[in-house]
């Protein structure tokens, strides 16, 4: 986690790194989690993740893309970023 950046890292090797718009909801749908502009925030809820397996994808293209855990959360990226690159995964820049 950095101040522009959030980073993912998957076992065994694949990656996402995380510079635009992202949001966490739970299992009920209720966004519990996300980028947030400003200096007061809620604490981070990322750590819902920690272990958990990817079960599923979506891309909804131009939009966004989003991953489902296996808790039943639903983490979605966000291309939010005209000028600059929104998240990359692997090598692929978004």
């Amino acid at each position: 986690m950095g101040q522009y950046q959030l980073q993912f890292h998957f076992h065994p090797v694949a990656s996402i790194s995380v510079e635009g718009g992202w949001e966490l909801r739970d299992a009920a749908g209720v966004r519990i989690d996300g980028r947030h502009d400003g200096a007061e925030r809620p604490p981070y809820q990322l750590h819902r993740l920690l272990g958990r397996r990817v079960i599923g994808s979506e891309v909804s293209a131009p939009e966004s893309c989003a991953l489902r855990f296996e808790g039943g959360e639903v983490l979605r990226l966000f291309d939010d970023l005209p000028q600059y690159e929104s998240f990359q995964i692997g090598g692929i820049i978004v």
